[in-house]
């Protein structure tokens, strides 16, 4: 008799063991207990500028904006959010995402949401705003469409963005969400991506019937171009509960393939009635949680354009306050700098005009080496406001 095995790999979420000690997380708690009992938005621009792991008592429940980790940090004491009630955020000027450190436990009956912004409408202007740590939307209006910002951002006239299937890893380190859409010409810009949200406490996250969402903002009232999904990573020795996380491009129960985000969910004990969307692997997590990414990983990042200095900081708010300001007609050089990085490895620029499609350049290595290099990208710009963003790819 011939006997037949089947294996299920990392698709699927199953439930594990419960006697494993506490984890150690790195909070002490001086953001308070964050019990709210109505539906409140948190404005993350209140973040107090400094370093994460610094005590919060004189400004509680203000949380921290760490530049350097591209974070607004909360150190908890506790978390308790009944049913019925929301918890949403207002954006911090850098666009960065949430970070939840808590000391206590966490109850969820109610609902977290990092939700991308729906799109405005028909403005030329405005462009529909991401949750914390995802890309906004691209614009719609009289002077044409743009591109939806972020590595996965739509192109090509209304196409929705994405997430999973272009860019970050499953580890979701760093924190990062979702992209936006492409406007749509002569209808709707396109709706933001998703925002991104790590929550850690030592002993238990218990979603009691409540829910964390981090989905793409859509447009209205088509349902179309969609945001794609951002990202939730859990770090708990118990997630326990009834509850749902999503972090899918949703609208009215819609899926917009292939906008999913991601999920990171590591604990030692994980109910199988708190169902994922997209669905996704348990792992357990070490005695001391990782946090943030090493302070050797690969980073690249824009250090000039046209000769002009890019800020260490660059907030790319595509009106009057541009980063960098350039009068150039010709094929313009941007400096690119790598650390930690293979000089084998592909870096390019994406640039997004605010009423163009958005185009890729691969870059030139220049200089340097594996612990420091620079490349260079020649890249033509459309009059008026383009974004960039740097992309660095081991091979």
């Amino acid at each position: 008799m011939q006997t037949k095995y089947i294996l299920t790999l990392t698709a699927l979420f199953a439930s594990v063991p419960t006697a494993f000690a506490q984890l150690t997380i790195p909070s002490d708690g001086s953001d308070g207990a964050f019990n709210p009992t109505a539906n409140i938005e948190i404005d993350l621009s209140q973040a107090v500028a400094g370093t994460w792991n610094t005590n919060n008592a004189t400004n509680a429940g203000l949380g921290i904006y760490d530049r350097d980790k591209w974070s607004v940090v909360f150190k908890y004491s506790s978390v308790n959010i009944p049913s019925g009630v929301t918890v949403s955020f207002k954006n911090h000027p850098s666009h960065a995402p949430v970070v939840w450190l808590v000391s206590g436990n966490v109850t969820i009956a109610g609902t977290v949401s990092v939700n991308g912004g729906d799109t405005i409408g028909y403005t030329d202007s405005l462009l529909a705003e991401p949750g914390p740590g995802g890309f906004r939307g691209g614009t719609s209006g009289p002077s044409s469409s743009g591109a939806g910002l972020g590595i996965g951002g739509g192109l090509n006239n209304g196409s929705n963005g994405s997430y999973a299937a272009v860019y970050g890893n499953p580890s979701i380190i760093p924190l990062i969400g979702g992209s936006g859409a492409c406007g749509s010409s002569g209808a709707y810009e396109g709706g933001g991506g998703g925002g991104a949200i790590l929550i850690a406490a030592p002993n238990s996250i218990n979603l009691s019937l409540g829910e964390i969402t981090a989905c793409g903002g859509t447009g209205t009232p088509n349902r179309y171009p969609q945001g794609s999904g951002g990202a939730i990573r859990l770090i708990a020795n118990s997630i326990g509960g009834s509850g749902n996380l999503r972090a899918s491009a949703y609208h009215d129960g819609r899926p917009y393939p292939p906008g999913d985000g991601r999920i990171r969910i590591e604990t030692n004990s994980f109910s199988s009635n708190v169902i994922p969307l997209p669905q996704t692997q348990v792992v357990p997590p070490p005695p001391a949680p990782v946090i943030w990414p090493a302070s050797n990983a690969p980073t690249v990042s824009i250090a000039s354009v046209a000769a002009v200095a890019a800020p260490a900081y660059p907030i790319a708010s595509l009106d009057a306050g541009a980063d960098v300001s350039i009068s150039v007609n010709a094929a313009t050089q941007v400096i690119l700098q790598t650390l930690n990085f293979p000089i084998n490895g592909t870096v390019q620029v994406r640039s997004a005009g605010k009423f163009t499609d958005a185009t890729w350049t691969t870059a030139t290595f220049t200089s340097g080496d594996a612990a420091q290099a620079t490349w260079t990208a020649n890249v033509n710009f459309p009059i008026g406001f383009t974004t960039l963003q740097a992309r660095a790819t081991i091979p």
